[in-house]
């Protein structure tokens, strides 16, 4: 551990996280010249996924998940076609980390893989105390954490101990639930992805969804007619008018009132699988539908430990194992490194930070960028996609407020592409 230090200097901005909002964010403060830190370690989410099975994929196209860097030769398709790789879709969870790693490397090479430990207010500026012990003072925070701490496993779910109880987000590997009944609870993408691994890999899964019926996203070629690509378009968000406008309009569902924008939010893309998932389900995975789970509990029966879960057409399952399929849900209370007189200054939105248009909390200087910015922002900011406007907005108003103390941290090597490698 390095010897606790103070930094006196105010600096401009501070990134928490370094995912794909924090690392687009970084890549626009340095072209802009604007002094910052960014800390964390780059694409954990996704590298934490990556490792639970080299078999999991995307399940937006690569058009709709790159890195938002201001210069030329840096985005995922790209990447991937330098190297031999799939450059639409599926591309998976493991190919778009390394893709991650790469534009950290080249631009973002300043980051600390060091953690946050605690935030809060000091007047006009931010006191962060980091993890070795180190504090620093900033004018400006950015929390780009991404949907990590957000995982939501619903009652009943959270009385069972994690031995019997997985979210699909932590599975580390398949392979471990050959020969065990597994319910997986969900419609999905991760539930859907879920049980056709863990059928795969020699369990016995058992899909319990609430929704009617399963829905599936239609595959859309990447060359079509033009009168096709003039109906229905193509962008980040997938195929159609509203997924195109949402795309090429990205601010426009912030000026909505609430009420409309939460609702649009909350029920824009359904629970809905992959179209290249389907027939690794449809026909291989037990599936029950319209029905929910009303009670779990922990059962030591005979065969070992297991659950058994109440069903809501009025019977009792007894698996080894549930993997809870269950999406997130955010909650600024549930960010720990924030002081808790600094989280109760958060105005909020269903847990959610209320933003404005530069994606700026009620709290001066303090902003949210990615997923949690959703129901300030709109659907769109679920996803990787929202990443340019969130990484240009907020540091085009960095570089408008550039009053006050300022240092320059430097930016590190020059934003350039670099050449292929094996």
């Amino acid at each position: 551990m390095r010897d606790a230090a103070v930094s006196v200097a105010v600096l401009p901005v501070v990134i928490v996280g370094a995912g794909p909002y924090g690392l687009s964010l970084a890549a626009h403060l340095s072209a802009a010249g604007i002094g910052f830190r960014i800390f964390g370690t780059p694409m954990a989410f996704w590298a934490a996924i990556a490792r639970g099975g080299r078999e999991r994929y995307l399940k937006s196209t690569s058009i709709g998940t790159n890195i938002s860097v201001p210069r030329p030769g840096f985005s995922f398709p790209q990447w991937s076609r330098d190297r031999g790789l799939e450059d639409f879709e599926p591309c998976s969870m493991q190919q778009f980390t390394d893709y991650g790693l790469w534009v950290q490397q080249q631009c973002v090479p300043q980051l600390e893989q060091r953690d946050v430990a605690l935030i809060h207010k000091e007047g006009p500026h931010f006191r962060l105390t980091l993890a070795d012990g180190e504090t620093l003072r900033a004018a400006r925070v950015v929390l780009a954490t991404g949907l990590a701490g957000f995982d939501s496993l619903p009652e009943p779910f959270a009385s069972l101990p994690p031995e019997l109880c997985t979210h699909t987000t932590h599975v580390k590997g398949f392979a471990g639930f050959a020969g065990q009944s597994v319910a997986v609870v969900g419609a999905g993408q991760s539930a859907l992805e879920a049980a056709a691994l863990l059928r795969e890999a020699g369990a016995s899964p058992t899909l319990i969804a609430r929704e009617e019926r399963l829905r599936w996203m239609n595959r859309v070629p990447r060359e079509r007619p033009l009168i096709q690509r003039l109906r229905s378009p193509l962008s980040g968000l997938g195929s159609g008018p509203r997924a195109w406008l949402l795309t090429h309009v990205p601010g426009a569902v912030h000026h909505l009132p609430d009420d409309m924008r939460t609702r649009f939010v909350s029920n824009h893309l359904p629970a809905e699988g992959a179209w290249w998932l389907r027939a690794r389900v449809e026909g291989r995975v037990e599936v029950l539908t319209q029905v929910g789970v009303t009670s779990a509990r922990a059962d030591g029966g005979a065969d070992g430990a297991g659950c058994v879960l109440g069903l809501s057409d009025g019977t009792q399952r007894r698996f080894d194992h549930v993997l809870a399929g269950t999406g997130f849900r955010v909650d600024m209370d549930r960010v720990a490194f924030l002081d808790p007189a600094l989280r109760g200054q958060i105005a909020r939105i269903m847990g959610s930070p209320r933003l404005d248009a530069h994606f700026e909390t009620s709290v001066e200087g303090l902003h949210v960028i990615g997923p949690a910015s959703a129901m300030s922002f709109g659907p769109l900011f679920r996803f990787v996609v929202g990443a340019p406007h969130a990484a240009r907005t907020v540091a085009g108003h960095c570089q408008a407020n550039r009053g006050g103390a300022r240092i320059v941290v430097p930016a590190g090597a020059p934003l350039r592409p670099v050449a292929a490698t094996a």
